[in-house]
């Protein structure tokens, strides 16, 4: 399931207000811990005012001299990715949770990357698929069918007890590398685990069977570590049916595990990919 900012923000603040001394907040921090301080002026939030704010602050001047603000608020029930896409596209430092017009909690950019830290992969710095069932979700609201292309490398477990799992952990960063640098603005990646990876898009098929074709020719002429040959295969699913976006996760597990079964195939008819419509599996050479 994907973690909703409810489960990670803050709920330690307190209010100020506009025409308080910044002393009043500094003296917060020092005497109950308090780091974020949303900002009212008759009875609204008109800015933020963090710890940050409050070190370059002269203690002589009143919070409205000192605070941000830019204010950006999410409700509760918000994607924690959700939240990263608003950090990633605003210098902000903290956003407010607010949920029935009332001011819940502050999730900040620390906390945030924080959380984000343990849907990362350590060998690849890839994302895990809590990635890929949000940025479902939004295809699909924005009415976009989704699409998966499964990528599994070909022998890998033979390559590993040949070579070692140092260089086999070489190969799959080199890997990722190369899946990553294939992305762009429409496409999410993620590593699904082992020596698979999930690749999301919005495109139809001739669009995926392009994009998979070029993915795969750069895996297959890249020089690896100690010139391993390395090939992959894929499988592709396509969503063609029309999707309800509070059925995401069965979605999303039917289109991985469809492309999974494909790739499967791939590999064991020795094809570089096999696409998956509907029910059923059938091979392109």
């Amino acid at each position: 399931m994907m973690r909703s900012v409810s489960e990670i923000m803050l709920k330690n603040f307190r209010n100020i207000n506009l025409l308080d001394g910044v002393k009043k907040a500094q003296d917060f921090v020092i005497n109950e811990g308090i780091d974020y301080f949303p900002v009212i002026d008759q009875k609204e939030i008109v800015g933020i005012l963090t710890y940050r704010d409050l070190i370059k602050a002269h203690p002589n001047r009143i919070v409205a001299d000192a605070m941000n603000d830019t204010i950006i608020s999410i409700s509760s029930s918000a994607s924690i990715w959700e939240a990263k896409e608003i950090f990633d596209n605003n210098d902000i430092d903290a956003v407010l949770i607010i949920d029935n017009e009332e001011l819940t909690g502050i999730i900040t950019r620390n906390l945030l990357y924080a959380e984000l830290g343990k849907h990362t992969d350590l060998l690849t710095g890839l994302y895990k698929t809590d990635y890929i069932y949000y940025h479902t979700r939004k295809l699909i609201s924005s009415k976009k069918n989704p699409a998966i292309i499964f990528i599994d490398v070909n022998n890998f477990g033979y390559i590993d007890k040949k070579y070692g799992h140092i260089q086999g952990d070489i190969i799959l960063k080199e890997i990722a590398s190369i899946l990553k640098q294939s992305m762009n603005s429409e496409t999410f990646l993620c590593r699904f685990g082992g020596d698979e990876f999930t690749i999301l898009t919005p495109y139809d098929l001739d669009r995926c069977i392009n994009f998979t074709k070029k993915i795969l020719s750069k895996i297959s002429n890249y020089n690896f570590i100690n010139n391993i040959k390395i090939n992959v295969s894929a499988g592709i699913a396509l969503n063609s049916h029309e999707a309800d976006c509070s059925d995401i996760i069965s979605i999303i597990y039917d289109l991985i595990n469809r492309a999974s079964l494909a790739s499967t195939k791939a590999k064991k008819e020795k094809h570089s990919y096999h696409i998956a419509e509907d029910d059923k599996v059938y091979s392109i050479s």
